[in-house]
Parts: C-alpha cells; sequence; structure tokens
C-alpha cells in the first residue's frame, strides 16, 4: 500500500471519529419535572410589630389632627394614674407575653379628631376565592370601630393623606361597628373571615388594609378606646 493511499484512508478514518464524537456530544438532556413553588399562604403573628416594615406591611397615619402613635405593639400591663390598673388587654395567641397582637388606641389623634389610622399587609396574589381572616377584639370602655379595606387595581399602598381618605383601597370589605354603637365592637378576641371576590385580574398582587376608622375620638373626643388585632392569615385557594 502506498504512503498517499495511507494518507487517505488514515484521513477518512479520523473524520468518522469527529462525526461520532460530536454526536456523542449533543446527546438531548434528560428531561426533569419543574419544582412546585412554595406555598404563598402566610400567618401574622404580630409577636414583634418592629418587623413588620421588613416584611412588606405598612403603616399611616391619617388622623385629623393625628397623635403620636399609631398601630404599634399590644399592650398589656399594670399601669393607670396608681400604678396598679390593668392595662390593655391579653393577647389571643402569645407564646412569650401577653403583649404580642397588634393594636391601636385613642391616641392616634390628639384632642378630638377624626382618627383615621391604616395598617396595611404586604403585597398578596390575591384572586378570587382566596380567603384572610384575623382576630380582633376592643377594650370596650368607649365606643371603637374598624374597616377592613381592599386595594383590588394594584399593588401599592396609596391610602391618600387627608382622614377621609381611602386612595387605591376602594373596595370596602367589611367595616365592623359602622353605627358607633357601645357594644357593636366585640369586647372578647372575635374571629373574622373574609372570602374575596370582584377581583378582576389575578396576575397582579394586591393588598388588604385595616382601618381604624373613629368620628369625633382621640383623648379630647367622646370615642375611641384601644383596638387590637391578632393572627392574621391569608389561605391562597
Amino acid at each position: 500500500m502506498n504512503k498517499q493511499l495511507l494518507y487517505i484512508l488514515s484521513a477518512f478514518s479520523f473524520f468518522i471519529f469527529v462525526i461520532v464524537s460530536c454526536e456523542k456530544d449533543y446527546e438531548p438532556a434528560e428531561t426533569t419535572t419543574p419544582p412546585v413553588p412554595p406555598p404563598v399562604s402566610f400567618i401574622e403573628e404580630f409577636d414583634t410589630v418592629a418587623n413588620l416594615a421588613r416584611k412588606g406591611w405598612v403603616i399611616q397615619n391619617n388622623s385629623d389632627p393625628y397623635g403620636p402613635f399609631a398601630w404599634r405593639q399590644g399592650k398589656f400591663e399594670m399601669g393607670g394614674k396608681l400604678g396598679s390598673e390593668v392595662v390593655g388587654f391579653p393577647a389571643y395567641s402569645a407564646v412569650y407575653n401577653q403583649n404580642e397582637f397588634i393594636s391601636v388606641d385613642l391616641n392616634a389623634g390628639k384632642d378630638a379628631s377624626l382618627i383615621s389610622c391604616w395598617l396595611i399587609t404586604p403585597p398578596m396574589p390575591l384572586k378570587n376565592g382566596d380567603e384572610i381572616s384575623f382576630y380582633t377584639r376592643s377594650h370596650g370602655d368607649f365606643v371603637d370601630r374598624m374597616q377592613v379595606w381592599g386595594n383590588f387595581t394594584n399593588e401599592s399602598s396609596n391610602v391618600g393623606k387627608a382622614a377621609t381618605d381611602v386612595g387605591d383601597f376602594t373596595t370596602l370589605l367589611l367595616d365592623i361597628n359602622e353605627g358607633m354603637v357601645d357594644t357593636d365592637y366585640p369586647f372578647i378576641w372575635t374571629k373574622y373571615t373574609l372570602i374575596m371576590s370582584g377581583i378582576a385580574t389575578s396576575n397582579t398582587k394586591h393588598r388588604i388594609a385595616f382601618r381604624y376608622y373613629v368620628p369625633n375620638g382621640g383623648p379630647g373626643g367622646a370615642n375611641g378606646d384601644m383596638v387590637g388585632i391578632d393572627v392574621f392569615e391569608y389561605k391562597s385557594k
């Protein structure tokens, strides 16, 4: 066999080897089922109100005139003028102490005021059929009132700036003691459950807001005492 023929055969063998090698390099990868995303449902116990902003919660006091305090850590302690009076009430659910809830009181206003103090949830992928629930109660000495509003348009926390504004929260879901009656806000922890409806789109996150709304409230007004919220739960259906 001459050198020229040997060279041709060697080159042809190398070409076949390269083709086979390339075919092996481009074998399709095995397909795998993508992981299931974690559930978006959550529970907020309000054990540390100072951490709420980090979780996406928003607190805004639009009271007119507004006072020194807004939504804050729950209060259950001995105090008062004599130091021996029970101030506030115990949490519905507590692990370490009885202050593990969130509360707001007449000091959201100043003098006689229209109290309008907002507690706004983080953005949630709300859709029709989803469920929110929470426990609430009043101290019970004076008339209290709280509303629950939904922003089903976008995920902003805009509630305006005036005491009567609602901003993007245009859907009233619940009005506890709308008639401002002494006995119509529960004096014991009571659970409220709301089923979402009327949400036009499900591809946008939305928010829920709690509004402590008390006409003629504040230290100088006739209304307003203290309300609390505990164990807020969002269930995605």
